[in-house]
């Protein structure tokens, strides 16, 4: 009764419209020492930002690579890279509680008005929740590691002298004039193709159709046989089991590459050289990162909304709740793809493209991410939260 009377009423609503009332309380809690060991740490890469401290750290690196190399387009290839490793940790965090974040984001979006969005936040960090402060907390060191290497490719140090004083002792000041300014990234280009016809693409198209219709008649059959122990299946159910996990994408990828194959069959290629000097803006390079930035949040969520998919399954949830569930998972990936890449090329297409580089290459080891570090993470049962 004495916890009500010191209570305030909140209502949430949620989207068909049932209603909760919640007591926030009014007394002054002690957040849980996780919150205040994550707020002082937040604290702490804020006051390195502010002071220019993340900002030297990379500019230290920058140099540090380009006197080993003696290229400055290599070393910002290289800063590029270092930032990945960096990211790495981050990244096995995110997949390994991708399910819960998302379901924190889903809740707080659900949360009817700003003022009772601020309060649902407050409450669940003053509780601790490790999802919650892992989500402000991962956000918070990309946003600043991203804007530190952005400032620092808005000095021009290609044609004026680096002051020193923004080096730390581990990297050697360098020697102007600043060598090979220009990138040269290699991509092959086909130089000639083969129509099969239009006869050869409807039959693949077929074809695709047909198998696809197969793939998901036997995954109910698959989902069955997960639980059973490998020693106990015999060839056949070790096939359909393959046959399932590895080639249930989307058809409409499966029909764009029929398409093409059947028209534009390549029998001739030749790698060609994509270059430019990176003190200076290069819009076509800025568009290609923008496009390669939507193109990788695309790439990148589809995995995470797979696992969540399977996962729902496999708890024998309402086929109609997952459907939906993941048809407003790939509306929001879409969304926010379309927005990052807007984003990526309106606000860097007049800074130099030294930082497009060094993007690019962090885009494209993103691009391989699925395919070699996420998956040995994602092998991992995911277990109820």
């Amino acid at each position: 009764m004495e916890d009500t009377l010191n209570s305030k009423k909140v209502l949430y609503q949620d989207e068909e419209g049932s209603s909760e009332v919640v007591f926030a309380s009014k007394k002054l809690a002690i957040p849980p020492i996780v919150t205040i060991v994550t707020f002082i740490v937040l604290a702490l890469l804020l006051g390195a930002f502010l002071t220019g401290h993340t900002y030297r750290f990379y500019a230290s690196f920058l140099f540090l690579f380009y006197s080993w190399v003696k290229k400055i387009w290599v070393a910002v290839v290289l800063l590029g890279v270092f930032q990945t490793l960096l990211m790495i940790p981050f990244r096995i965090v995110n997949l390994r509680r991708s399910i819960h974040i998302k379901e924190f984001v889903g809740q707080l979006e659900q949360v009817m008005g700003k003022k009772s969005q601020k309060l649902f936040l407050k409450q669940r960090v003053g509780t601790g929740d490790i999802n919650v402060l892992w989500y402000i907390f991962n956000f918070f060191v990309q946003i600043i590691s991203y804007l530190s290497i952005g400032r620092l490719f808005l000095i021009d140090f290609y044609t004026k002298k680096l002051d020193p004083n923004l080096l730390y002792s581990f990297a050697p000041y360098p020697n102007y004039p600043l060598q090979d300014t220009f990138f040269k990234i290699p991509y092959p280009v086909f130089t000639k193709t083969i129509d099969f016809g239009l006869t050869t693409m409807l039959i693949v198209w077929f074809l695709a159709i047909l198998y696809k219709i197969l793939v998901n008649k036997l995954k109910p059959l698959y989902r069955k046989m997960k639980n059973v122990v490998d020693d106990k299946k015999d060839k056949p159910v070790q096939f359909i089991e393959k046959l399932v996990k590895n080639t249930s994408g989307s058809l409409i990828l499966m029909l764009l590459a029929g398409w093409l194959l059947t028209r534009y069959f390549p029998v001739g290629w030749q790698i060609r050289i994509f270059s430019g000097d990176v003190s200076k803006p290069y819009p076509t390079f800025n568009l290609i990162t923008a496009l390669m930035t939507a193109f990788i949040v695309i790439w990148l969520d589809l995995p995470k909304i797979e696992k969540k998919v399977e996962l729902a399954k496999s708890q024998e949830i309402d086929p109609k709740i997952i459907k939906k569930t993941q048809i407003g998972l790939f509306k929001q990936t879409f969304q926010k793809a379309l927005f990052l890449g807007a984003g990526a090329f309106f606000i860097t297409n007049q800074i130099p493209c030294a930082f497009e580089l060094s993007i690019f290459t962090f885009e494209v080891i993103s691009i391989l991410s699925p395919l070699t570090i996420d998956r040995l993470i994602l092998k991992v049962p995911v277990k109820k939260p």
